[in-house]
């Protein structure tokens, strides 16, 4: 027989709370330390929320809205009941309505409807830029095309249903970045759209296909190449394929920025540089130069294998030198392989550390390997391990140095089924403006990120698959922080894989900072770093499966956020984390990592499976208090909910510090409006450090559902299992609770609406109709458990 560990009220003292008078408990601070006491603030919002939803049971909707709208107004309200509350009143005037309680839909946005338009430019890679732009004569690029829009808008007339831009099946090459601004704009009801033609596979190419491989004629070069694997490397020259600019590494990863770097693609797949060693890392010895005469640092490291080095200008070394969350890519400036001595050339944002992993790249000595390749950029030379037959490959150069669009205060532009690949830098970069819409896009094989979008309003990714990446899948600020004006931007429905290759910590699928930014129904996966980094106010994380990330850094969540207590209104709900980490247990892991003093969060209805690794949880709280973690699911993982307490002294220290008076003073003022009167447990910010609500959660064949919580937290109602309590499909991970299970007949516990989670069909989503797609839309069973 199933049991179950349970905390709650009884009927007679649900009752009694729920006819009591607003009892003044500060906001999101418990009234009592411990787990599950009977009248702890958890306790009672609970009692109140099940009392409605008896009611909503008995079909007496005017009943449930009178005590909802009571209930709206409690200054003294948890998160959690405030959003269950606005969640029943939508549910509550449907029913009166004598609709369903709620749709699948609901949680879709609207995209704004596509008038016809009065103007079509027709483009072609066999048009010319010189031609009038109709289908008989097309223009050739999209550069022509933007230059006709532009001519159209300054003639003084935009037409009434807009312009709309088709562009033909083909290759379009792409030299130089593209920009539009106010002037290359549509508007509401007249908007500018670029799109594929019906059918059509349309690429922007930011690279050159390569064809030429010749055997290397040059004793020196060949001397320097492994002896097993000089039968079989090739060499390209990259001017004489029409290369003008090879392009050229450069110092990555944390706090470096982000400079343009080429890439070769074999068949889709980026290439390694040749590298020692061919996998896994090496391990610092001691560090001996803080600052060497080069401006790096130098370290020791013994190796007969170093001699074959002392040749090699353009090494690069790559690693965690200080931490395993930063990543550095320092250029080598000596090997010194007598004294057993390796000197940077740059020095990393931490400094380096005895024991740190790393590797060596871009070393012609060590091309031993089928699919590595070296870059001499001086002499524009590349030399290849071909790992396969290159008659038969499609072999790719990444060489636009910028973005393929820049957006400069543009608004009502639509882009739709294209294709953006091949980038030494961005994809598509967006400032200001308003209700850019990137819709049913592939962009990938970029050194950089797919989209940037910096300030404007309601701009949105939609529907695309952003795919090997060398940073982020999309980074989006916008938004008033001051004011707490929502941005209105959004990422929804896309397939976001294959990121943070060349810088990879820190630059997530979903980089979200302002106020009001929406991350939904997006498939995320395969990353060495984390999925998501959230920043600021009032955003909204939903309805998202994310796996396979957090997979190379340690002491990340596969969504973080960090060290600002005034980012609050964030809403992390019905989202699936799965198999988060290595599968190792050899590092801290987390779904969820609200670290250094993030409060006043609510994560609630998500699912964790195997989410869980070292000493973190499926959720991870760091030092902060007013977090509340409710009705979430938990399987398979080591902990479920881990607290790294700072206790009263540190809290005391850190909200007298100067970084905290400036978050809560300067960049906003918690003290006035708007901040006092959205997020009123504020006023109470220096008070209860630490406590947090971990309430109507169930746990199912997990470690310890709560470790290091210290015994002070409001965890209230928590169901503890070690069989399958009643999951549709335990065994394909589908953890939605069969109607009868028994955790939902007390009430407490709320199903999650596991089946609405992820991407969706949409005529305008890639994997809906998009040339040679077959209509799959992803899946939360991609791939068998670890």
């Amino acid at each position: 027989m199933t049991t179950y560990w349970l905390v709650m009220a009884g009927a007679a003292a649900w009752a009694a709370l729920v006819a009591a008078p607003a009892s003044g408990v500060p906001d999101g601070t418990p009234s009592r330390q411990g787990s599950g006491a009977a009248t702890s603030p958890a306790q009672q919002a609970s009692a109140r929320l099940m009392t409605v939803r008896q009611l909503i049971a008995e079909k007496r909707y005017n009943a449930a809205a009178l005590a909802l709208r009571r209930m709206a107004g409690r200054r003294d309200a948890l998160i959690f009941e405030r959003y269950e509350v606005g969640e029943m009143l939508r549910q509550v005037r449907s029913l009166l309505a004598g609709k369903p309680a709620g749709e699948p839909t609901a949680s879709r946005v609207k995209l704004p409807a596509k008038p016809r338009p009065a103007a079509e430019v027709f483009v072609a890679p066999t048009g010319s830029d010189s031609a009038p732009g109709t289908k008989a004569e097309p223009l050739k690029s999209l550069q022509g095309a933007v230059n006709r829009v532009r001519e159209i808008r300054n003639s003084g007339h935009w037409p009434r249903g807009g312009v709309t831009v088709t562009f033909a099946s083909g290759r379009y090459p792409i030299a130089e970045t593209v920009t539009l601004d106010g002037a290359t704009s549509g508007t509401a009801g007249a908007p500018l759209v670029f799109r594929a033609a019906p059918g059509a596979d349309v690429r922007f190419a930011g690279g050159r296909r390569l064809t030429r491989l010749e055997p290397i004629a040059d004793a020196a070069l060949t001397a320097r190449i492994p002896e097993e694997a000089r039968a079989h490397v090739r060499l390209i020259d990259l001017r004489a394929a029409g290369i003008s600019d090879p392009g050229r590494l450069a110092p990555r990863g944390v706090g470096f920025g982000q400079d343009p770097m080429p890439e070769l693609f074999w068949d889709g797949r980026a290439l390694p540089l040749a590298r020692w060693p061919n996998e896994g890392w090496e391990r610092t010895g001691q560090i001996v130069e803080e600052r060497n005469p080069s401006g790096g640092f130098t370290f020791l490291y013994a190796n007969e294998r170093m001699r074959r080095w002392a040749e090699e200008k353009d090494a690069w070394l790559f690693g965690y030198w200080g931490w395993l969350w930063a990543d550095h890519g320092v250029r080598a400036a000596a090997f010194d392989a007598a004294q057993g001595r390796i000197a940077a050339a740059q020095v990393p944002s931490y400094a380096p550390r005895a024991g740190m992993p790393w590797f060596l790249y871009n070393a012609l000595s060590e091309l031993d390997a089928p699919g590595e390749w070296f870059l001499d950029s001086e002499r524009g030379l590349l030399i290849l391990y071909p790992p396969s037959d290159p008659a038969r490959a499609v072999i790719e150069y990444s060489t636009l140095a910028g973005p393929f669009l820049k957006l400069t205060d543009a608004a009502h532009v639509r882009f739709e089924r294209l294709t953006f690949e091949l980038g030494r830098s961005n994809g598509i970069e967006i400032s200001g403006g308003s209700n850019v819409l990137i819709a049913g896009c592939r962009i990938g094989k970029l050194r950089g990120s797919a989209v940037v979008i910096e300030g404007g309003r309601a701009h949105g990714v939609f529907g695309c698959e952003l795919h090997t990446l060398g940073r982020n899948g999309t980074s989006i600020k916008g938004g008033d922080r001051k004011t707490l004006t929502p941005s209105g931007h959004f990422v929804e429905n896309c397939h976001i894989h294959d990121f943070s290759r060349v810088d990879r910590t820190y630059t997530p699928a979903a980089y979200a900072e302002g106020v009001g930014i929406r991350v939904a129904h997006n498939l995320i996966h395969d990353s060495p770093g984390h999925a998501m980094r959230i920043e600021g106010n009032d955003h909204t994380i939903e309805f998202n499966e994310v796996h396979h990330v957090v997979t190379e850094t340690d002491d990340q969540g596969a969504l973080d956020m960090w060290f600002n207590p005034t980012y609050r209104g964030v809403v992390i709900r019905h989202n699936f984390w799965h198999h988060i980490g290595a599968g190792k247990d050899e590092m801290m892991r987390a779904g969820i990592r609200l670290d250094d003093a993030i409060c006043g969060v609510l994560i609630y209805g998500n699912v964790f499976w195997k989410a869980s690794e070292g000493l973190f949880g499926g959720v991870q709280i760091h030092g902060g208090k007013d977090n509340e973690v409710v009705n979430n699911i938990f399987v398979d993982c080591k902990f479920g909910v881990s607290f790294s307490r700072w206790g009263s002294d540190r809290w005391r220290q850190y909200t007298e510090s100067e970084p905290f008076i400036k978050a809560t003073t300067h960049d906003v003022d918690i003290s006035r409006p708007p901040y006092s009167v959205r997020y009123p447990a504020l006023a109470r910010l220096r008070e209860s450090p630490d406590i947090n609500v971990v309430a109507d959660n169930l746990a199912v064949n997990c470690g310890e559902f709560m470790t290091r919580d210290g015994g002070i937290q409001d965890g209230a109602d928590n169901l503890i299992v070690k069989e399958d309590p009643g999951f549709v499909d335990a065994a394909r991970g589908i953890f939605a609770l069969k109607p009868e299970a028994e955790v939902l007949r007390n009430g407490i516990f709320r199903n999650v609406p596991f089946s609405e989670i992820g991407r969706y069909s949409h005529p305008l989503a890639v994997g809906s109709g998009m040339a040679g797609e077959p209509g799959r839309q992803g899946s939360k069973t991609k791939r068998p458990p670890r």
